[in-house]
């Protein structure tokens, strides 16, 4: 295993519904996209929203129920891009690796109106 591969938390070739949001670029629009794969520390995906690596983003998504240990509501975290797969012949959108840094998990009233301005809760 090559160091950069390392990972700390197991990774679920999983697809999740994740609405993703580039807060250093506040006027570009969200994007609904699809994960790859998933843990509690990070999620790859594909899109063509313009990501860079170190890039702050912010995600909604339900956490599956093999990383929360739980059925689990809506997630709003908030994190890094730390990995980009640039687009190919195979692949129309770049991928984007994002390590998680901080999450809630929000109540339905709270998911229904979503503030950035929430408080967030450290990833252990």
């Amino acid at each position: 295993m090559q160091e950069n591969d390392r990972r700390f938390r197991q990774r679920f070739d999983m697809r999740v519904q994740v609405k993703i949001r580039n807060l250093d670029s506040p006027d570009l629009s969200e994007q609904q996209v699809e994960s790859s794969n998933i843990s509690a520390r990070g999620v790859f995906f594909s899109t063509d929203l313009p990501l860079d690596i170190g890039a702050r983003v912010e995600m909604f998504l339900t956490m599956p129920v093999e990383i929360a240990g739980r059925d689990s509501r809506i997630w709003r975290c908030t994190g890094r891009v730390v990995r980009m797969q640039p687009r190919s012949p195979s692949q129309a959108k770049a991928g984007n690796g994002v390590e998680i840094h901080y999450y809630e998990v929000l109540d339905k009233a709270r998911a229904a109106v979503a503030n950035p301005r929430s408080g967030r809760i450290p990833l252990q």
